[in-house]
C-alpha cells in the first residue's frame, strides 16, 4: 500500500509542478481593469510582462499619474496624506509607489556604472536637480511591478517568478522607451515624462523609471 501511495504522490507532484499560470476568463475584468486568476504552478515572467505591458501596466500608470511638481510639494508638506491619496503599496510593510508626469529638463547624465542615471530639473526650472532618471543599461527597482493593483506576490506560487517579473518589466522599459534615446545628446533639452518611483520617505532621493519620455525638438 505504501508503495502505491508513494507512486501516486510522485505523479501528483509532477502534475502540480507542470501546471502553468493562465488567464482565467471568468474572473477577467473588462476595459476598466484587468484581473487575473492563476492555476498552481509557475509562469514565464518574460512572457507575462509582454502580455500585460500594454493592457495593464501602461494604463494603470496613466490613470494614476499626477503632476510631479505638485506631488513633490505635497509629500514635503503632508507625506502620510498624499501617500494615501496618490500612492499605492502592496501592504503596510511596503513603501508607497507613485506614478508621475510632467515637464523636465535633462541636466546631465552619469554612466560611471551600469546603473546609469540622468539628473532632472522639474518645471518651473531653476537649474537644480530635483530627481534622477534611470537610463540603464541596468535598470533596478520594483516600482513598475509594485504599483500594479491587479497582481501581487499571492498570485505566484513560485516567488522566484515574482522577483523576476520586476526585472522583466524593467527590461520592457529598455526595449520600448530607452533603446532609441541617445542621452549623451540630450543635456539641456526639455522633455515630457511619464514614469514611476518608489518613495522611501522625506529626505531620500527620488529616482524615476520612465515608461514614456518625449524630448522636444
Amino acid at each position: 500500500m505504501r508503495i502505491k501511495e508513494t507512486i501516486f504522490c510522485g505523479f501528483l507532484g509532477i502534475a502540480l509542478f507542470s501546471c502553468t499560470i493562465v488567464k482565467n476568463d471568468a474572473n477577467q475584468k473588462g476595459e476598466e481593469g484587468n484581473s487575473y486568476a492563476f492555476s498552481i504552478g509557475t509562469i514565464d515572467p518574460k512572457q507575462y510582462a509582454n502580455d500585460i505591458w500594454e493592457s495593464m501596466v501602461i494604463p494603470r500608470i496613466e490613470s494614476m499619474a499626477v503632476d510631479f511638481g505638485e506631488l513633490a510639494a505635497g509629500l514635503a508638506f503632508d507625506e502620510a496624506g498624499i501617500s494615501e491619496k496618490s500612492g499605492y503599496r502592496l501592504s503596510e510593510r511596503n513603501y508607497y509607489n507613485f506614478a508621475v508626469k510632467g515637464t523636465v529638463t535633462l541636466l546631465s547624465i552619469d554612466t560611471s556604472s551600469a546603473s546609469g542615471s540622468a539628473s532632472l530639473d522639474l518645471y518651473p526650472f531653476d537649474g537644480k536637480e530635483d530627481c534622477r532618471l534611470r537610463i540603464g543599461p541596468v535598470l533596478q527597482g520594483y516600482a513598475l511591478r509594485d504599483i500594479q493593483s491587479d497582481i501581487s506576490p499571492n498570485s505566484f506560487v513560485n516567488q522566484v517568478d515574482w522577483a523576476r517579473l520586476a526585472t522583466e518589466l524593467n527590461n520592457k522599459v529598455k526595449e520600448t522607451v530607452l533603446a532609441n534615446v541617445d542621452f549623451s545628446n540630450m543635456a539641456g533639452k526639455e522633455a515630457e515624462l511619464l514614469g514611476v518611483f518608489t518613495y522611501e520617505g522625506n529626505g531620500t532621493a527620488i529616482t524615476i523609471t520612465p515608461v514614456r519620455i518625449v524630448f522636444q525638438d
